[in-house]
Parts: structure tokens; C-alpha cells; sequence
């Protein structure tokens, strides 16, 4: 008889509480067709609680190994389950005045369910066999999502470059793992490490492998000179799965990245850590001055996150339990602080779907005045992405120069704050855009479609990112508990 591997069920809970919550959602609306909005949210919401329910549960339980060792659930693993499933909740808030909710929202928010699943799967692999099914689940699940404006010629064509480029990067990731496997005997983490300390089998095959493998997860983060996919995907789609991926996909791939340079890959340090550096250098710094010539806000913001995308590689780069700590808190705070911002973006297009406005400078301008809540939170994140106390953007970005510092990284240090002077520079565009009196008007607008669903979610991104700056202790300790999960040692 074959016997398959152990599985401890409760450890992979919250994904089978996705998934199980996508079937029934799924099954459920067969039978109920004309309350797909009101099906979608319960059931949903009711999902994404549970599965918060279990990663909650096991907070600072000791770690567990299970899937025949490929799967590890420890606090990082929850911490990225915990806020991947907030951002899921804050989309279907942020979606109840969307028509395509009224229309397929089961289809929408089981593509939901089954993309956190993915995510889930992603951040606690211990091998490049989990790691592939996790990243596959989720991406597939994103290229519909993206795709689901179907009315759309800018949503269906960024769906077909991130699928074609998403492809390209999980084909090099494969490539690379097959060299590593090849040089190793072994696509575990914690395998790759043990053969590669003892000497390896072949210089140039590992070398191949670490760079097919780092190339395609740099694509996934979306770094320079690997981020071709951003700006248009992040315009294309619906607003409120750009803010979905601006957070949760970064949070996502950085915890990958870190898994496997970390815990796979110590011994070739040398081979890749000159690469980030380059890396992130060209990254802070072309990403801000790309988007320091935008008009549109969307694309604004997405050459904005892969400026943020080089600050996250820095604490990498630095590693040890201060640069950990602080890439931790920086990428689940810039979650918050970027769905944030692309809530009030969408808030602001429904405010203009009459005439098919964008989200452009010139579109936005008094717009401040007409919705006071939703510009004020807009001018506090886009404070946060430039790092302004007392914003969580300003103590990530200090933590992780702290660290650059402390471990002779000066230089990177340095060029954090010059790109995040560069961005403070179209930061202030959008925030003068907002309030330009000379377009002001007295009148106040109307209430839109789901108004009260997207203002609850700025509002709770909001509460993040000022508690995150304001009360950082509590936060940074969550994020230091997580990140010492990071090492092959722990």
C-alpha cells in the first residue's frame, strides 16, 4: 500500500478554509442567482474571518513542519496569512458598489479566496515543489482578477502582459530550481543549504541556477530591471485589485525571496548580494524618477512601488535580526498604505464613471474639497510612501536605514532618502492637485455606489498606518517575532 505523507490539518487550516470557502461559494450561488453581491460578501467575509481564526490561534506556537517537510507554518507564515486576508476583506469592502459585483461577484471573491490560499502556500514553502503549486494558484487566480473589468481594453490587455511576463518569470524560477536540484539532489530548502555549505556539485550549475532562480524572483517583486510588467498592469486592472497586489503580492514575493536567499542559498551570499545591490540602487532610484513624470496617479503609484521594491530589498541585503525586523514591518505596513491609496483612487473614479474619468492629476484637482475624508487620508499615505513621521512608512524606512547603517551599508542608506526626496516631489503634485483653490467648488458631490464600504476601508488602512507610526513597538515586535523564522538556524 502506498502511504502517503503526513499532514497535520490544522497547520494548513486557513488554506483549506479558503479553498473549501471558495467551493461552497461557488456551489451556493447555483442557487441563488440575483444576490450574488449580498452571497458574495457574507460568505466571503465569513471565509477570510475563519481563516484569520486559525493563523490567529497558532500565534507564537512552536513552528510546524508538515506536506512531507515541503510546507512550514511558523509566525512569519501567519503574519503573512493574517494580512493577506485583511486586504482580501478591505477588496470586497471596497467592491460593494462595483456592478461586476451585482454580476459575478461569486465568480470575483472565489478568485479571491483561492489567490490568499496561493499566497499562504507561498509564504510557508521550504521547497521550490510547494513553492511553484503556491505561486501557480495564486498568479492564475491574479490573471483572471485583473482580467474581470471584462468591458475593459486596458483591464483585459493587462491581464495578457501579466500573464505573458508572470509565465516568463515562474519558467526562469523553474529553470533555476532544476539547476539548484541538479547541483544539490535536492529542491528542500534546508537540503540546498546543507549540500552547498559541504562544497556543492558544480560551481558553474549553482552559480546558473542562483541566477535563473534570483531573475525570476525579482520578476515577481517587480524590481528594475525586471518591473516592465508594473505600471501597465497596475493602471489596467480594476482599482481594487491593483491595491490588492501593490500589498499583498509584494508582501508575498519579498517573504519568498527571503525564504529561499536566506534559508536555501547562505552559502552563495557572494553571488547575489552584489546583484541586489545593484539591484536596489537602480530601483529606488529610477523607479521615483519614472514616476516623478507621471499624470496619471495609477501609474504614479505603481513606479512608486517599485521604488518601494528597492527600500525592501536594502533590509535584505542587510539581513540580521535589525534588517529582518524592519523589512517585516515595512512591506505589511506599505500593504495597508497602498491599498489605502488606490481605495481612494477607486472612490474617486466612481465619483467620475458618468463622464469615464481617470484618476489623472488634472481629473483630481479640488477633488479634496468634494470628499474631505477620503483627500486627507490620500495626503496621510502618500506621506507614509515618503517615509513623513508619524506615519509606519517613516519607521520601516528608518528601521531599515538604521540597519544599513549599523552594518557598513551607508551608501544605501544614503540612497534611500535621495529617492525619497525624488518622491516627495510627486507626492506634493497629487497633494497640491487635490487642493488647488482655484478650482474649488462648493458643492459637495453626491453619494456613490458603495460609498460606506470604501470609506470603512480607507479608514481602516488609515487606523494602520498611523497607529503603525504613532505606537510602533507593538508592530515592530510582531514584525521581529516573524522575522526570526528567516534563518535555516531557527
Amino acid at each position: 500500500m502506498i502511504q502517503g505523507p503526513s499532514v497535520d490539518w490544522f497547520a494548513i487550516a486557513p488554506e483549506v478554509a479558503l479553498i473549501v470557502g471558495a467551493f461552497v461559494l461557488l456551489l451556493a450561488a447555483a442557487f441563488a442567482r440575483g444576490h450574488e453581491r449580498a452571497l458574495s460578501l457574507i460568505l466571503g467575509l465569513g471565509t477570510l474571518i475563519v481563516s484569520v481564526g486559525f493563523s490567529v490561534a497558532a500565534w507564537g506556537d512552536a513552528p510546524v513542519v508538515t506536506m512531507a517537510d515541503a510546507f512550514r507554518v511558523d509566525d512569519l507564515t501567519e503574519l503573512v496569512r493574517i494580512t493577506v486576508a485583511a486586504l482580501a476583506a478591505l477588496v470586497l469592502l471596497l467592491s460593494v458598489g462595483w456592478n461586476r459585483l451585482r454580476e459575478q461577484g461569486s465568480e470575483f471573491t472565489a478568485l479571491l479566496l483561492l489567490t490568499c490560499a496561493g499566497m499562504g502556500v507561498v509564504a510557508g514553502s521550504t521547497s521550490f515543489v510547494t513553492l511553484f503549486v503556491g505561486l501557480e494558484l495564486f498568479s492564475l487566480s491574479l490573471y483572471v482578477l485583473v482580467a474581470f473589468d471584462g468591458k475593459s481594453r486596458a483591464s483585459l490587455e493587462a491581464s495578457f502582459k501579466y500573464l505573458v511576463l508572470g509565465t516568463l518569470g515562474s519558467i526562469v524560477l523553474v529553470y533555476g530550481a532544476a539547476f539548484l536540484y541538479g547541483a544539490t539532489g535536492s529542491f528542500m530548502y534546508d537540503g540546498i543549504a546543507a549540500s552547498l555549505a559541504e562544497g556543492g556539485s558544480g560551481e558553474a550549475v549553482v552559480t546558473l541556477g542562483t541566477a535563473l532562480v534570483l531573475v525570476g524572483l525579482l520578476f515577481k517583486v517587480g524590481v528594475m530591471p525586471f518591473h516592465m510588467w508594473v505600471p501597465d498592469v497596475y493602471e489596467g486592472a480594476p482599482t481594487q485589485i491593483t491595491g490588492f497586489m501593490a500589498g499583498a503580492t509584494k508582501l508575498v514575493a519579498f517573504v519568498a525571496l527571503a525564504r529561499i536567499l536566506l534559508d536555501a542559498l547562505p552559502a552563495v551570499e557572494h553571488l547575489w548580494s552584489p546583484v541586489l545591490i545593484i539591484v536596489a540602487i537602480v530601483t529606488i532610484i529610477g523607479g521615483n524618477i519614472a514616476a516623478l513624470v507621471q499624470t496619471n496617479v495609477k501609474r504614479m503609484i505603481a513606479w512608486s512601488s517599485v521604488g518601494a521594491a528597492g527600500y525592501a530589498l536594502i533590509g535584505i541585503i542587510v539581513h540580521g535580526d535589525l534588517g529582518l525586523r524592519g523589512l517585516v514591518f515595512y512591506l505589511a505596513t506599505y500593504a495597508f498604505t497602498a491599498f489605502g491609496a488606490f481605495a481612494v483612487i477607486a472612490l474617486f473614479e466612481r465619483d467620475q464613471s458618468r463622464a469615464k474619468g481617470y484618476a489623472t492629476l488634472d481629473g483630481m484637482r479640488a477633488w479634496g474639497f468634494s470628499r474631505p475624508f477620503a483627500g486627507m487620508a490620500m495626503v496621510v499615505f502618500l506621506l507614509a510612501f515618503a517615509g513623513f513621521p508619524p506615519t509606519a512608512g517613516f519607521i520601516g524606512k528608518f528601521v531599515i536605514s538604521g540597519a544599513a547603517v549599523t552594518n557598513d551599508y551607508v551608501y544605501l542608506a544614503v540612497v534611500g532618502v535621495i529617492g525619497s526626496v525624488i518622491g516627495l516631489a510627486y507626492y506634493l503634485r497629487v497633494i497640491v492637485a487635490l487642493y488647488d483653490r482655484s478650482r474649488k467648488s462648493d458643492v459637495g458631490l453626491p453619494a456613490t455606489p458603495g460609498l460606506g464600504g470604501a470609506s470603512l476601508a480607507i479608514l481602516l488602512c488609515l487606523a494602520v498606518v498611523l497607529l503603525g507610526g504613532i505606537l510602533p513597538s507593538l508592530g515592530l515586535d510582531w514584525a521581529g517575532q516573524a522575522a526570526s523564522f528567516l534563518t535555516v538556524a531557527k
